[in-house]
């Protein structure tokens, strides 16, 4: 069966190649020419994709900064919450001193903070003097939240604090580093990102202002009119305006100078609009820089194709002496690989990709009988996380089955060595180790309960965390076989969720 097999496959592939080569030979030219014209729309398909990736990973980059910054902010104001609260319950009667003391250190501080008596309105602390004489403090503070994004508002007895600070202060120190990172940025065939922010989205004299621009740097600042035009009369504030009205994006043409030249030439432009900071972020490329390109790489073909005929023809003929070779060696990887697959189902977990409990069984078998022989003894280790069945309760179990994923790939990372972690049953873990002090499998311990602890996983607006149980144990001479040593890892897992979970307990 193979043999004939065998025979209709040369058979096929002879026939194929002799098409092929006729084919080939026929078609070469043909292929030559057409090439030129798919390498200039293939060019500018190319410099579209990496104008829009460009802009677009710009815009990520306003996202990720102003995540970090909102976070940073955060902190501190945590940190003052904390500092608040403590000099309150240290000092009562000096605590109004140490708000007025604390938030009076740096007046270039972008903290907000108004301090008074609930029963009199009497304010004590106003360190940016947002409070107008004889106000009412809440009326002027609840007013004032919708500009804070972060805040704290808290009762001191008497007393209440606001502190805050304004979301357009967090956003100017965003709009600086990216104007500070777009200055820094450089990208190839002298194209460079520029930023114009939109005052009036109706158009007209002094719609919009030049924030960002390489090539502009001394006309920052100015304003900017849809009726401008370039050389050429064309209307380009006009058109990105409309194209950013109707849907947010677009791709056009217009005349401009190229970077740090007095060359004016037709400059293809993607645009995008940031609406949050009433930005317009933007990039070009200019058109005759794909044209020289285009030409370069078009005679640079009609050679390589010269070069590569001969070549070509001979690969073809070699095709056919070298399938009998591929033939046999692809049926042998198909065997192989139909092995090693049916080796994953026996032995691999299907969810985690670690070893599974039968796995797991061989490992501990394997080091059972090492100590047997006297090269040590072993450590093993088994754990599971606190409260899983809660965590599959409320947030289901396709959440469940993310937190073992997750966990699983940032423990296996600390695992002693490779391929010694196993998943026994649902979130219950083996770890098999070679002989350890006992000074090392503490640290690898407290090493998994650290990383277990830090270990998020996203559930719709909410943040999963975890904790991990551990019972680690050695084996000893009076094991009579693995499962006396799996017995007392379980039973140093059952004391370490007794003692209160999130902790290891070790019988060494």
């Amino acid at each position: 069966m193979k043999h004939n097999t065998w025979i209709l496959s040369t058979s096929l592939v002879l026939l194929s190649t002799l098409l092929l080569l006729v084919f080939s030979l026929s078609t070469l030219g043909e292929i030559e020419r057409v090439y030129k014209d798919q390498t200039a729309q293939g060019t500018e398909a190319l410099k579209r994709q990496f104008l829009y990736h460009s802009v677009n990973n710009q815009i990520k980059r306003i996202d990720t900064q102003r995540a970090i910054h909102q976070v940073e902010y955060q902190k501190q104001l945590d940190h003052i919450t904390w500092h608040m609260d403590t000099s309150y319950e240290a000092d009562i009667e000096s605590f109004p001193q140490v708000v007025s003391s604390f938030f009076s250190q740096d007046s270039s501080s972008p903290w907000t903070a108004v301090l008074w008596r609930r029963e009199t309105s009497e304010v004590i602390v106003d360190n940016k003097e947002v409070i107008p004489e004889s106000a009412p403090p809440i009326d002027i503070v609840n007013s004032l939240l919708h500009g804070f994004q972060l805040y704290e508002l808290h009762s001191y007895a008497p007393y209440t604090l606001f502190v805050g600070i304004p979301q357009a202060v967090i956003d100017e120190e965003v709009k600086q580093y990216i104007a500070d990172e777009i200055y820094a940025s450089n990208y190839p065939e002298n194209s460079y990102i520029w930023v114009n922010e939109v005052i009036n989205y109706e158009g007209g004299d002094n719609y919009a202002i030049r924030r960002i621009h390489p090539n502009l740097r001394d006309s920052v600042g100015v304003y900017l009119s849809t009726n401008m035009t370039d050389v050429q009369g064309n209307t380009p504030y006009k058109t990105e305006l409309e194209g950013i009205n109707k849907d947010g994006e677009l791709y056009f043409t217009y005349f401009f100078k190229k970077l740090d030249s007095d060359v004016i030439s037709e400059k293809l432009t993607y645009a995008r609009l940031y609406k949050d900071f009433d930005w317009i972020v933007a990039m070009g490329i200019h058109l005759d820089d794909l044209a020289m390109y285009v030409e370069e790489t078009a005679n640079k073909s009609a050679g390589i194709v010269d070069q590569i005929t001969p070549i070509f023809i001979g690969a073809i003929i070699l095709l056919f002496v070298l399938h009998s070779v591929l033939l046999i060696v692809l049926e042998h990887q198909r065997n192989r690989m139909q092995a090693k697959s049916l080796e994953d189902q026996a032995y691999r977990d299907p969810l985690t990709g670690i070893g599974n409990r039968r796995s797991g069984l061989l490992a501990l078998k394997k080091a059972y009988l090492e100590s047997r022989k006297g090269n040590g003894a072993g450590v093993i280790s088994l754990f599971d996380i606190d409260y899983f069945k809660h965590i599959n309760d409320t947030f289901g179990h396709d959440a469940g089955d993310r937190c073992l994923i997750q966990l699983t790939e940032t423990l296996q990372e600390l695992a002693c060595s490779k391929d010694a972690l196993f998943r026994w049953g649902g979130d219950e873990f083996l770890l098999v180790c070679p002989p350890l002090t006992a000074e090392q499998v503490n640290q690898m311990a407290e090493s998994l309960l650290s990383a277990a602890r830090n270990v998020e996983v996203e559930h719709e607006t909410t943040k999963i965390t975890l904790t991990i149980s551990l019972g680690l144990v050695s084996f000893l001479p009076s094991d009579t076989s693995e499962i006396d040593t799996f017995k007392r890892a379980d039973g140093a897992l059952y004391q370490a969720k007794e003692a209160g979970r999130n902790r290891f307990v070790t019988l060494l």
